[in-house]
């Protein structure tokens, strides 16, 4: 791999974090795990190429010895809108060559221009990674002031209002954004108060008052749920989802959707379906690293499906963690993240996570002073050590790639007292 090959590629990256992560790019942040879950899931949606977590990460470092693969290189370039690599190359060949005339390559080749053009790229690369890291100081005044309120308790849609005031910091540009996502940000007019925004899914989140690409404010948006809300989709990255008849989401002692409930919604039989239950809010104050969860499930259906997966997750004021089982022999698909700790299957035993998913399987989570343990139907199937700040549990989420049931959930402290418990009999 030559030093310009390496020089395109450091700054293909640096736009793309530029692009989707400004405020990471401008203070030279490294990506976190969730960051690059989103990039993937956003590449395979423009391409229909998963690129494995391990090539992203060994990328994002830096390591690359060999130039990666032609259809790798391709989806990257996708992030940034170019058809494929050679696209993106020419594109900034020719643009270093617009700025300097002398650039344009010749009818015959001469050893001169070839080292102007190499040393051409490699400046462009630098000045493009200096222009991303480069920040402006904001200063931030006392009584600016950020906050957010739903125009309903719970469920969604809801609109959330955020009022601001933004008297005194001079900046460029201003933003709002709604959650971590990177593409959930709108820019806002500084001398306006107020901007509305709407949430599809219930969740918690840390909105972001941005000037230029510092972080000047935060605010808690929590989009609780009355219960449990179901929402039906169809790709990784939707915006909107569908919302089944909530009134008939729990019936015969389950939770579950029935197929014409899923129609009715607007779900077309011959799409994917990916099916997820949320219950969002406070737990009595349960912690995310001191609690006990145990729930039972099952795929009413897994016929045509390849690999079905089913996820356990649950939010908490600072992040986000999941634990999934799968149909066996898929085990390698699997993935486990824990606050900061985030495990693949591709480079971990996960062999006691596959199961026949269309029959019940008892789950059992223990989480406790930075210890993990996942029970499979009584028999203990992974267990790990974490690290990370955790907080209080502000939600839960069960989702099935296919029709999914639930017989039961509940959650304990770590003394086995239950806060919350749910077996669907009674409704």
């Amino acid at each position: 791999m030559t030093s310009v090959e390496k020089d395109l590629l450091k700054g293909c990256i640096a736009q793309i974090v530029s692009r989707y992560f400004p405020e990471k790019a401008s203070s030279d942040q490294n990506l976190g795990q969730r960051d690059l879950n989103y990039l993937m899931d956003l590449i395979e949606e423009k391409t229909n190429i998963r690129i494995s977590l391990s090539t992203m990460k060994r990328l994002w470092k830096g390591d690359f010895n060999k130039m990666p693969h032609p259809s790798t290189l391709d989806a990257l370039v996708s992030l940034l809108d170019f058809e494929n690599w050679n696209a993106f190359r020419q594109n900034q060949s020719s643009d270093f060559s617009q700025s300097d005339p002398s650039l344009v390559k010749p009818k015959r080749f001469s050893k001169p221009i070839f080292v102007a053009s190499v040393l051409g790229v490699g400046v462009l690369t630098f000045l493009l990674i200096s222009l991303v890291k480069k920040k402006k100081e904001i200063f931030v005044p006392e009584g600016v002031s950020f906050s957010a309120n739903k125009t309903v308790a719970y469920n969604v849609p809801n609109s959330v209002i955020f009022s601001y005031d933004l008297n005194g910091i001079e900046a460029d540009s201003f933003f709002i954004q709604r959650s971590w996502n990177p593409m959930h940000k709108s820019a806002i007019r500084p001398e306006k108060k107020n901007f509305s925004e709407i949430y599809y899914y219930p969740g918690f989140h840390w909105a972001k008052l941005i000037a230029n690409d510092s972080v000047i404010k935060k605010t808690r948006v929590h989009v609780k749920t009355d219960g449990w809300f179901a929402t039906a989709k169809s790709k990784r990255i939707q915006d909107i989802p569908l919302y089944p008849n909530q009134k008939r989401i729990i019936s015969e002692g389950n939770m579950k959707i029935a197929s014409r409930d899923l129609q009715d919604a607007g779900y077309d039989p011959k799409e994917n379906l990916i099916l997820s239950y949320f219950n969002i809010r406070e737990f009595e104050n349960l912690q995310s690293d001191s609690f006990i969860l145990e729930t039972k499930v099952r795929f009413e259906d897994t016929q045509n499906l390849t690999c079905p997966y089913m996820e356990v997750t649950w939010i908490d004021e600072k992040d986000v963690s999941w634990i999934g089982i799968i149909d066996k022999g898929c085990e390698s698909n699997l993935s486990l993240k824990l606050s900061d700790t985030f495990l693949m299957g591709t480079e971990n035993d996960f062999s006691k996570l596959g199961a026949k998913l269309d029959e019940w399987q008892r789950i059992k989570i223990v989480c406790h002073a930075g210890s993990f343990k996942l029970y499979l139907n009584d028999m203990l199937a992974t267990e790990t050590e974490f690290t990370g700040a955790t907080g209080k549990i502000m939600g839960l989420i069960l989702t099935f790639t296919g029709k999914g049931a639930v017989d039961y959930v509940s959650l304990k402290d770590i003394n086995g007292k239950t806060l919350y418990s749910d077996d669907f009999d009674n409704k």
